[in-house]
């Protein structure tokens, strides 16, 4: 009998020291993850090495030149759901919708203020609340409200390894603040630390700039598009610009307080990330993360999308196109005589307006026509790039982009929901389901930092194919006082959220 209790004794203290051993991490669950993800999250091929050697052009076929294209064509997952499933977080999500989110975060530099926001949105209103006249807080609050009850998150502009960003991974320390799953891109690497021999740590340096997918459910799969490259960055970033660059940026700076005097020497280019994630009821959804390039003519800049679209088509789940699209109407590249005799050269709506007003003989109107017809196309424009294109005097070089958009067809017969029907304003009209719209356009995404009435612009967007009845798109809104009520702000691009109907 006394044997029978002190291997009984003996059983149950085992179990118990067992228990103690399992869960123990998970009483520190933060540092557990943390110190995980140091070990797990092998993020680069490239070492300082060849980051170094990259400031030179690699030979092709050469071993650098094959560990740069697998850095730019793999996507990194970290799935942490093991290990958050004690962490409190209620996976399932008792809500009858799925909430996704974009944001542009800017390289990431205010990390610390976006963790604060989608995980901490107490202490983030407390903090910023007195920021904001009383009667907009209310506002404030539930804008932090909304945007952390989102489920997935796209993010542009993301740094991994960059001294700015004190080398930091920011996608990483975004999903472990939420206990979130992630997956990263690399689109650029980013080496002008090194060329201009600034001061950095080799050990921590990595050189990574991406677009990223952060979610609470698990990513089963993920690949890269790489977009078709419009703008070289390396070669054109090394070089000395123009006097007309010089010109124009000291004009930017004077009318608009926007500080565009550093160059980026990168090795890559555009990208979309494309991540199936699965659902609490086995459902796969399809997110696409993309960025667009900005240095180019409109023209080529829907040839990306268009490339991207046709590289989607064959999908036959609900898909969520969402990024910064760059639909400015312009090209932001470095001027040059070059590039202004081009730009007028293949437009041929100026060669058409040059060739009526050459019968006019009448001296000056021609040059009084051409400043009236630009200023005219960007009123007509201002924050909305879908508007109409009127040929030859207005033209909307964007116009072509969102045509395309409205009449794509996947092969499964499914179509991206356009419609306005379901806008979380009451503001109707083409994709306002998905994205806010204002009595004149869409609300803004982006602006300068003094926009100067004019430099307004509506970036980023979401584009909803749902499947059926499910996923359809509503309560599309741009979220600006959590972007603004920081000193400084957050980014330079507003956070946007859209719903889809389960």
């Amino acid at each position: 009998m006394k044997e029978t209790k002190k291997n009984n004794r003996l059983f149950w203290t085992f179990v118990i020291a067992f228990l103690i051993i399992i869960l123990i991490p998970f009483c520190f669950k933060d540092r557990y993850i943390c110190e995980n993800l140091k070990l797990k999250e092998a993020i680069s091929c490239l070492s300082y090495s060849d980051l170094v050697n990259l400031t030179k052009q690699p030979i092709p076929n050469s071993p650098l030149y094959f560990k740069l294209q697998k850095q730019l064509n793999t996507p990194y997952i970290f799935n942490k759901t093991f290990l958050t499933m004690f962490s409190g977080r209620d996976k399932s999500r008792p809500y009858n919708f799925l909430r996704l989110a974009h944001w542009n975060i800017q390289r990431g530099f205010n990390v610390t203020a976006i963790k604060t926001i989608l995980s901490n949105k107490y202490r983030y209103y407390n903090s910023y609340k007195n920021n904001l006249d009383s009667s907009t807080q209310s506002d404030l609050k539930k804008e932090l409200e909304d945007i952390s009850r989102s489920d997935i998150i796209s993010l542009n502009e993301v740094d991994v390894g960059m001294p700015r960003t004190d080398y930091k991974n920011i996608a990483s320390e975004i999903a472990m603040a939420l206990n979130y799953n992630y997956v990263f891109a690399t689109e650029f690497i980013e080496l002008n630390s090194i060329i201009y021999k600034q001061r950095i740590n080799p050990a921590r340096y990595l050189g990574l700039h991406g677009n990223a997918i952060i979610s609470r459910y698990p990513i089963k799969s993920a690949r890269i598009i790489r977009l078709p490259e419009y703008y070289k960055w390396y070669e054109a970033e090394i070089q000395k610009k123009s006097m007309l660059e010089s010109v124009r940026r000291v004009g930017a700076k004077g009318a608009f307080s926007e500080n565009i005097t550093k160059n980026e020497v990168r090795r890559g280019g555009r990208n979309a990330l494309i991540a199936d994630i699965e659902l609490p009821n086995k459902e796969i959804i399809t997110v696409v993360s993309t960025h667009l390039e900005d240095r180019c003519f409109p023209d080529k800049r829907f040839q990306q999308f268009e490339y991207l679209l046709s590289n989607l088509r064959t999908l036959r789940r609900s898909v969520v196109l969402a990024g910064d699209f760059n639909t400015t109407t312009t090209d932001s590249a470095p001027a040059s005589l070059k590039k202004e005799l081009v730009k007028r050269i293949r437009d041929p709506h100026y060669l058409t307006r040059q060739a009526v007003l050459a019968i006019i003989p009448i001296g000056g109107i021609p040059g009084v026509v051409n400043l009236a017809s630009f200023g005219l196309s960007k009123l007509i424009q201002y924050k909305d790039p879908t508007a109409p294109s009127i040929p030859i005097f207005l033209p909307n070089q964007e116009k072509k982009f969102f045509n395309y958009l409205k009449d794509f067809r996947f092969t499964d017969g499914e179509v991206f929901d356009i419609s306005g029907d379901r806008s979380s304003n009451g503001k109707r009209g083409l994709l306002a389901s998905s994205n806010e719209r204002q009595l004149k356009g869409f609300e803004s995404t982006f602006k300068f930092i003094e926009p100067r009435v004019i430099a307004y612009y509506k970036l980023d967007w979401f584009f909803v194919k749902p499947k059926g009845n499910r996923f359809k798109p509503f309560n599309g809104q741009t979220l600006q006082l959590i972007n603004h009520v920081y000193p400084g702000r957050v980014s330079d691009h507003e956070p946007i959220i859209v719903d889809l109907n389960l």
